[in-house]
């Protein structure tokens, strides 16, 4: 009977010592865990550095054409420059209609204009080829009702349009 006792006693002190080490053998493989972490962190750093230095000679990023998507892969805005060698930006709203867009057209004329919710063009300001300035204001169908302009020097003009295009009322 006191064999079976101590027997009973050795068994619980080896179970109790068992658990103990599963708990230490626990703790040692979270720390290993943190270590890899650390240093797989720490590799990473020291790449990002030496790539660093080895590109520093490089200051632009080349493309004829950026495009700036939202999560859902809707196109919000855009850079570029078009086959016929104008370039400009464009953003979209939320559901990827044009918005505004501000370009150089090929015969370096800038150009600014603003679109409704729908996508039709609503207002534009832009510069003749002479750098003469104009503004446009244009109906929810995309016509032409006013413009604002220098048509020739010295002289300011504006001009309201009937809803077929057809001139309604100008000056000079």
């Amino acid at each position: 009977m006191l064999h079976k006792k101590y027997d009973m006693e050795q068994t619980s002190e080896l179970i109790d010592r068992i658990v103990q080490l599963e708990r230490q053998q626990a703790e040692v493989r979270r720390a290993n865990r943190r270590l890899e972490l650390l240093a797989g962190a720490l590799v990473l750093l020291i790449g990002s550095v030496l790539v660093m230095g080895q590109t520093n000679s490089v200051h632009s990023i080349e493309a004829r054409q950026f495009v700036l998507r939202d999560d859902a892969g809707v196109v919000r805005g855009a850079m570029g420059i078009g086959d016929n060698g104008a370039v400009g930006i464009n953003l979209n709203d939320i559901k990827g209609r044009p918005r505004i867009s501000l370009d150089i057209a090929s015969n370096g004329t800038p150009g600014l204009d603003f679109y409704d919710a729908t996508g039709k063009l609503r207002a534009t300001f832009a510069l003749g080829p002479e750098g003469t300035p104009g503004l446009g204001l244009y109906d929810p169908s995309g016509k032409l009702r006013t413009s604002l302009d220098i048509p020739a020097p010295q002289t300011p003009g504006l001009a309201f349009y009937h809803p077929n295009g057809k001139p309604a009322w100008g000056a000079p």
